[in-house]
């Protein structure tokens, strides 16, 4: 085959479900929210580390976002299944718009206190708890299941990208602007996200019958607890959050005081991970409808475990930026194939409480973040990144040992 036919073939193959224009739309709107999360990341974390210097700080502040997503998830679900999900989603990017610019007025008149912090991350679980199912579910609307895959790998490549310019630019303007400079950017990028929903049609919702919330609440819990591979995928999901991801939240400490880096450091070391997401994804999009992708899902988890340990060890700040690299990478392939593999395995009329429950499992990102933020003060970062690196591994090697029911899964 010609050179030039094999690159065309391979960038289609690769960029196949843009040919969408609806999908585009979204793809675009999630690119925009996608910039916002690595933005208030870093911003969240620069306030909270100048304003208390604590760990534990680092991690209860952010608990707020938790704590209603888990109080909330299913029952945002349960809406997702029920009504129109673009206008659901307008309302939401709305009220995103609003929670930015009031955090934007407080830091310019320098009122900026820690409990707006909370607050705000308390509003935010509020809307991501109907945004996240709703949106999840409009995808599958949006796409065939021979193109799931590549599709939501283009999510991850779009993440991946904003990883990299986003959480970088945001420390760039911290420190030339102020921090109040990147609220006000994420409610203009969240403007944007609202205008590319415009663009996409109405939704289908499912029929909710005579049935009340209460009754289709109880109903998708019935669904997950009697479909196996369902519950061991949030499982792992579970996993990822309480061991995997605690390291983003303990990152300001670990830069400032084991590093000596300023704002833009920091912008740096999390930007590192988004690199290697977006290397991993333009992969995972190539391979379309994949044979075998719980076994990946499975030796990504590992992957993800060994280099979080690499990471925090190593001596030198091009090894960290490297294996940060590879922890985004393993991060990222286990997220596509995980949240692939959710949508395939659900039926339409459960889906949006199946991805709520996918999001409920964040709501307990406290039980990881707390104690371990907690635990760094006492003992530093690197012993609790190195034992929940080693623990996250373990588990994944735990499931293919003793549970087939992933490592079967197409």
């Amino acid at each position: 085959m010609p050179r030039r036919s094999m690159i065309t073939r391979l960038t289609f193959t690769t960029f196949g479900s843009l040919a969408n224009e609806q999908f585009r739309w979204l793809w675009l709107g999630t690119l925009a929210s996608s910039a916002t999360m690595q933005m208030g990341t870093v911003a969240q974390g620069w306030l909270v580390q100048d304003l208390t210097g604590s760990a534990f700080a680092l991690g209860w502040v952010g608990s707020g976002w938790s704590l209603t997503m888990l109080a909330l998830g299913l029952y945002g679900g349960v809406v997702s299944d029920r009504v129109e999900r673009r206008r659901l989603l307008l309302i939401v990017r709305s009220g995103m718009i609003l929670s930015s610019l009031v955090l934007t007025a407080l830091i310019a008149s320098h009122a900026i206190q820690l409990w707006h912090l909370a607050a705000s991350q308390l509003f935010s679980g509020v809307l991501f708890a109907f945004l996240m199912p709703a949106q999840q579910s409009l995808l599958v609307d949006l796409v065939d299941k021979d193109t799931l895959l590549n599709a939501i790998s283009l999510n991850a490549i779009g993440q991946g990208l904003m990883g990299i310019a986003s959480a970088s630019f945001a420390g760039v303007l911290i420190e030339w602007v102020g921090v109040e400079a990147v609220y006000f950017s994420m409610a203009i990028l969240y403007a944007l996200a609202v205008l590319a929903l415009t663009r996409l049609p109405t939704s289908r919702s499912e029929d909710a019958g005579e049935s009340s919330i209460w009754e289709d609440l109880k109903a998708g819990i019935a669904y997950v607890r009697h479909h196996g591979a369902i519950r061991a995928l949030l499982g792992l999901c579970l996993a990822r959050v309480l061991l995997g991801m605690p390291y983003r939240t303990l990152m300001p400490k670990f830069a400032s005081e084991n590093l000596g880096l300023d704002a833009s450091g920091l912008g740096m070391l999390l930007a590192a991970p988004g690199f290697g997401s977006m290397i991993v994804a333009l992969i995972l999009a190539s391979l379309g409808n994949y044979r075998g992708k719980g076994r990946l899902l499975l030796i990504s988890g590992i992957a993800m475990g060994i280099t979080l340990v690499l990471f925090i060890m190593s001596p030198t700040l091009p090894m960290i930026l490297l294996f940060l690299a590879c922890v985004g990478a393993a991060s990222n392939a286990c997220m596509v194939f995980n949240q692939t593999l959710l949508q395939e395995q659900s039926d339409d009329a459960h889906r949006g409480r199946v991805m709520s429950l996918y999001l409920m499992m964040w709501g307990l990102t406290p039980l990881g973040t707390m104690p371990a933020g907690a635990i760094a003060d006492k003992v530093g970062v690197q012993p609790v990144i190195v034992v929940q690196g080693m623990l996250f591994a373990l588990v994944f090697v735990w499931l293919w040992a003793r549970n087939p029911v992933i490592r079967e899964l197409t």
